[in-house]
Order: structure tokens, then sequence, then C-alpha cells
């Protein structure tokens, strides 16, 4: 109905209005602080004195929760912002001030379609975490088991909408602004950030990951996922079981209980590991809040939302990468990192080489098991930028994941090497990739690709062949937007345009020339079409070379 279409104008304009106010306030705040004169008669005691990273943290805080998560999302980019801003933005958090229990019973009770008391035995009236994106309560199901409700917004995937074509447009007109960010990927960036988002939104897509990662871990018992409640899960209800545990940060706590602090981290990083490298399917965003330890040093892996897939030959790729790095390998490093990027040929190899065999360098004096793999990774990532190659988002997701279970260590002050700890999985891929039964299905798939060729190669050449008897042989070229021939074609059109339309003039002056000679108007047209005309015909001439 036409209510509910001004409704939402209604709202997105207020949404976008209210945008437009933040920035100004902080644009006109930091052009204050950025004045001296200014900025002594206002804070005279430089109480609130704060640095232009810290300026930008405020503000994507005050613009809310997509802003925030692009900001968190930033601030693994080392290719888009400066190492400063960089840590700035990891302080940024997704908490916020829970809303409205009867609003959220609401939206339990349309979504389930049945009233509270024929789902929940019991429903606890206090949120026992909130987010930017949903809240969570603890409940009891008829059935007696305990279950946590997580239960998303109102209105936020319309906020979060706007905010995402908001972004866009931004991005847009920075990369149009500063051309040379186009290599950065800008706009492809914020694409990715939209879809992530997206996905977050849709509460079945979570649902879908955690049973995913059960099936993963089913007989592990170093790491536990939550049970997932399907029949009582939709795109803005999460049901799944509830789970208590001690916090990783808590580790005297851990301590007084018995637990050992080092079999703990090893537990944590074997599930990170055995994610990327033998499913190539991963949690993106493996921090201490997402993490919980049970008896027997269990670790129990929480909020699925942030996600991150491998193709197999990245896979490879990335341990291709540490067998060669265990060896010195720069040649065997390089051909790795190219296959992580799915670039076939590389006319730069040679440079490329050597460039990473001045940083491998750097870490030849470090002893193999401490170092970190996630820098490691990331001063390759900055070589490969500095050459103009694109790394793809998801590689970006998997430093993530890399780096923050090794702060994980870190915070628990164990004693581990990611770097020693790959290795078995190595040598499973190794394996792997080599046994009787790999080596099998990859005859077997050449033949039939062989098979399917010799097939269709009497077919593909009749038809080769009626088409050139028939002259409708055509190949279609395709150029990037951006390649020096999509450049060159449309400079070469727009001149072409250019001399079409000037000569058409010239043809138009001519003849009111001769049928009107005595016009002053037209002789004035008339002789700066010719005057024109022959200076756009030196032109040409002179900026032609013959070879």
């Amino acid at each position: 109905m036409w209510i509910f279409r001004v409704n939402r104008l209604f709202r997105n304009s207020f949404r976008l209005i209210s945008i437009l106010f933040i920035i100004i306030k902080h644009l006109l705040k930091n052009s204050v602080y950025s004045n001296r004169f200014l900025r002594r008669i206002i804070d005279p005691k430089r109480k609130n004195l704060t640095s232009r990273s810290e300026r930008i943290r405020f503000m994507i805080e005050d613009l809310g929760p997509t802003f925030i998560k692009f900001g968190q999302i930033i601030a693994d980019r080392p290719d888009l912002v400066s190492e400063q801003l960089r840590n700035e933005l990891k302080k940024l958090q997704s908490s916020a001030r829970p809303f409205d229990n009867d609003i959220a019973y609401r939206i339990i009770e349309e979504e389930l379609g049945d009233p509270l008391h024929e789902v929940f035995q019991h429903l606890d009236h206090t949120p026992i975490a909130s987010a930017s994106i949903a809240q969570v309560y603890r409940g009891v199901l008829r059935n007696g088991e305990t279950v946590a409700v997580k239960v998303q917004r109102p209105h936020i995937k319309q906020k979060i909408s706007i905010d995402l074509v908001l972004i866009k447009i931004l991005a847009e007109q920075v990369v149009k602004t500063y051309p040379e960010l186009a290599s950065f990927n800008v706009i492809e960036f914020v694409e990715d950030f939209g879809e992530i988002m997206k996905k977050e939104l849709d509460f079945t897509n979570e649902a879908s990951n955690m049973m995913r990662f059960s099936e993963m871990f089913k007989h592990d018992d170093y790491c536990y996922i939550p049970k997932v409640y399907s029949n009582y899960t939709t795109q803005k209800i999460l049901v799944m079981e509830f789970v208590t545990g001690i916090e990783p940060d808590a580790k005297e706590q851990l301590q007084t209980n018995g637990y050992d602090i080092q079999q703990i981290a090893v537990n944590g990083t074997n599930i990170i590991l055995k994610m990327i490298l033998q499913h190539g399917f991963f949690h993106a965003d493996p921090h201490a809040g997402n993490l919980l330890i049970r008896e027997n040093n269990q670790v129990v892996l929480l909020d699925h939302g942030m996600t991150a897939s491998l193709k197999p030959a990245q896979i490879q790729a990335l341990i291709n990468f540490m067998l060669g790095f265990a060896r010195q390998d720069t040649h065997r490093i390089t051909k790795a990192l190219l296959a992580l990027l799915n670039v076939n040929f590389y006319k730069e190899q040679a440079d490329l080489e050597f460039e990473i065999g001045e940083l491998i360098q750097k870490y030849s004096y470090i002893p193999y098991d401490k170092v970190d793999i996630s820098n490691l990774l990331a001063d390759t990532f900055k070589v490969i930028l500095r050459h103009g190659l694109k790394v793809p988002t998801n590689l970006y997701m998997l430093l993530k994941a890399l780096g923050t279970i090794q702060k994980f260590a870190e915070a628990l002050e164990a004693e581990i090497s990611i770097i020693d700890m790959i290795e078995p999985y190595a040598i499973s891929k190794v394996k792997e990739k080599f046994s009787f039964d790999a080596i099998i299905n990859k005859v077997i798939n050449s033949a039939e690709d062989y098979l399917y060729i010799v097939d269709r190669l009497p077919t593909d050449i009749k038809e080769i062949v009626n088409n050139l008897r028939t002259g409708v042989l055509k190949h279609e070229i395709n150029f990037r937007e951006d390649s020096f021939t999509n450049k060159a074609l449309r400079q070469n059109f727009n001149r072409l345009a250019y001399v079409f339309i000037l000569g058409l003039l010239m043809i138009c002056a001519t003849l009111l020339m001769i049928y009107q000679p005595a016009s002053d108007g037209i002789k004035i047209l008339f002789y700066s079409t010719a005057a024109i005309l022959i200076w756009t015909g030196f032109k040409l001439l002179f900026n032609t070379k013959f070879k």
C-alpha cells in the first residue's frame, strides 16, 4: 500500500539526514581542533585533544552498526588505511543498548507464528547480550531444553540497506576523485562488504554455518559447536543450545579451575587450522568474545555469522607457501602467492621473486617456531600490492582469522608455533594429493574431458565450416573497463565524433554562405568553423606517428 511506501520513504530520508548531521558535526569538530587558535580558546588545557584517527573512530561509532562493521573490516586491510588508523579502528565495539523486550517478544511470535507460551516454558525478561544487529535471550523450550534465542533488531535491515547504498556512493566518488585508488579495488571491497552484511542479516545462513562446522568437528573432543534448533530458526530468529563456560580472557579463573592453558591455546589453533587447511571453510572472527572454555579444555565456538571459504587450489597454494618458507625457497613461495591470487601468468615474476627473497631474509634471523604467520602473510601482501596485483577478499579474512587466533594464544601466554602446527596438515594434504584414489580420480576425470573433446570435435568443426560458408562467423573480444585498448578505442571514437560534427557544421556554414552571402553572422560562422577545422586537421596530422 502507498502508506507503507510513504513510511519507508520517511525512514530512509530520516536516516540520510541523521547520517549527514553526524558527518557535518564531526567535520566541524575536526576543523575546530585542527585550528590552533580555536583549539586554544575552546580547550586551553588540551583535555579533549584527540588524534585524527581517534576522531574518525568516534564518528564511525556515532554512525551506527553498518559503519562500525565496515570500520572493523577495514582495520584488517593494510592496503586501504594507515597502520595508525587500523590500530584505532580495531577498538570499535559492536555492543549496543538493548531494545525494548515487548518489541523482541513480538518479533519472536511473528517469526515463529505461535504465542511465546506455546514454544517456551520460560523466556528471560532481560537480554544476556546486546549487539548492533541483534540481542540474545536465555529461554527454556517446552521439552525442558535450555536455549539461547537471538532476535534481530527491528528495522535493522532497512537501516543497513540505506547505509550500504551511501557507502557505495561515497566509494564511487572517492575513486573518481582519486583514480589511483582504483587499483585497490575499493568498490569491489564495498560490494563484498555488502554481501557479508546481507548474509549476517539472514540468521538461516548462520544456522547453516553452525551445522556445517558441527559436522566438521563431530569426531573431535577439543571443539564444540552449539546445537541449532532448525524448527525455530528464521531469517530474524536463531534458536540454539545455551552453552556455559569460562571466557578465555579470564586466565586466572581458568588456572584456578584446573584448566591447561597451553592445551587450550593448542586446541583453539587446531580448530582454525583444520577449518582452513582441511575443509577450506573457516570462522572469520574467532576472537576471545566468540569463544568459551569447558571441561577437558574444550573450546566452544560462538557467533558464526562471518565466515569465508578457500578454493582447493588456494589451500594447496597456502601449504606450498609454508613449505617454501620452511626451505627458504623464494621461487616456490612466489609461485604459491600467485596461485593464491588466482594469477596464472605474471610478466614481472622475476622482480616479484627478488622482493620476496629480500623479505624472507628479514625473517631468516627469527627462529622458525617463533615466526608470526599472520605478520609474514601481511608483509607478503604488501609486496604484492606494490606490484599492482589484487588480493582477494577471502585472503584478508584468512589473515584476520590467523592473526586473531595468534593473539588468543598470546593472551593466554601460551607457547605455540602456528608454522609447526601447520606441518601435519601439510603432510596430510600432500599424501591426499598423491594417494591412489586421488590419482585414479584424476585419470578418470582427464579421460572424461578428452572423450568429451573427441565426441564434440566433429560437431564443432562442422559448425565452424557451416558458419564460414554462410559468412556469419563471429568473434567476440571483451576488454576490461580500465584496459589501455578500451581507453584508446573510446578516445578515438570521441575524436571521430568530434570531426564528424565539425564537418557537418562546415557543410551547413558553406551552404548558408552560398545562399545568404550578405549576412555577417553567417560569415563569422563560416570563417570560425573553417579556422577550427584547419587547426584540427594540423593537430591530427602532427600528432599522428608513422612507423
